[in-house]
């Protein structure tokens, strides 16, 4: 057990010889005091080997799978992935601490691999949803900021995987995303999703990439304009910055693009490079002013 400091020491034996405390209360007073000083250093002890564990479990099997990935079998690589997710998730549930949202998240991610690997036909569709299932499910359990990019990016390949399936345009693709990001608004908007603001931005990305998938010009920087109005208006309504940042890069990826069509492609690289830099610089001035209380 660690001693206290000099001055804890000294005042808690000032209490003792005055009476205050008698000595098996000091005692008691010393124990909790160091009790509650060693706790936060395990505690941080545990979550430094948990990241270092982590971060050498994944690097570990993402060398295996450089090395001898061609010397597996199917199932021995649907096996070495399943296995890590394994591993991962049962390390988060040991743990139980700051680093258990990350091994969950991490456990997400090789789930989804294992899902791609082992229905290779569809692997968009089976991967993201296998990564969508454990990282909700990982969020329901232990509510962590990381599950929520990871679980942006599965359900958007489980609607990449959805239209593909169905043998779809990339217009229903950019649709579908757009469909997905109104979802997370409305989880966001009934406080179904506790990190709202990392919630609005997965919903505004998944909004402007949906934006940008349909194949004639007009709709792509319409509806990218149209989400980033949105992304204002929300954020007027709920005052988060993510959400002002989905406006300004919406607003700097339209407008170049509007220039382009309507001038048939007459316009330089260089000049529309110039053009997107003074409309970021515009947007995000104008963002500024508009974030001041």
């Amino acid at each position: 057990m660690t001693r206290l400091a000099h001055g804890q020491e000294r005042a808690l034996g000032q209490l003792v010889t005055a009476g205050t405390l008698s000595k098996q209360e000091a005692d008691a007073v010393r124990n909790a005091l160091t009790d509650a000083e060693e706790t936060p250093v395990r505690r941080r002890i545990a979550e430094v080997v948990g990241y270092v564990g982590g971060a050498l479990l994944v690097a570990g099997a993402a060398l295996v799978v450089g090395t001898s990935w061609d010397s597996f079998s199917h199932a021995g690589r649907v096996g070495l992935l399943i296995g890590v997710t394994v591993v991962l998730v049962g390390a988060a549930v040991a743990l139980r601490n700051q680093v258990t949202g990350v091994l969950l998240a991490l456990g997400a991610v090789t789930a989804g691999l294992a899902g791609s690997v082992a229905f290779d036909t569809h692997p968009a569709l089976a991967g993201g949803i296998a990564a969508l299932v454990l990282a909700a499910a990982g969020y329901a359990a232990w509510p962590a900021v990381f599950a929520l990019p990871v679980a942006g990016i599965a359900s958007g390949s489980v609607v990449v995987g959805l239209v593909d399936l169905v043998g779809f345009t990339p217009s229903w693709t950019g649709g579908g995303l757009l469909l997905l990001a109104a979802v997370w608004g409305v989880l966001v908007f009934y406080d179904a999703i506790r990190h709202r603001a990392v919630g609005a931005g997965v919903a505004a990305a998944l909004a402007l990439i949906g934006a940008q998938f349909p194949e004639h010009a007009f709709i792509q920087y319409t509806t990218t304009l149209v989400v980033a109005l949105v992304c204002f208006g929300c954020y007027l309504a709920d005052r988060m910055p993510i959400l002002l940042i989905g406006g300004v890069i919406g607003v700097t990826i339209a407008v170049p693009e509007a220039i382009w069509d309507w001038t048939g492609g007459a316009v330089n690289a260089a000049v529309l490079v110039l053009i997107a830099g003074a409309v970021l610089l515009l947007a995000g001035g104008v963002g500024l002013r508009v974030h001041r209380p």
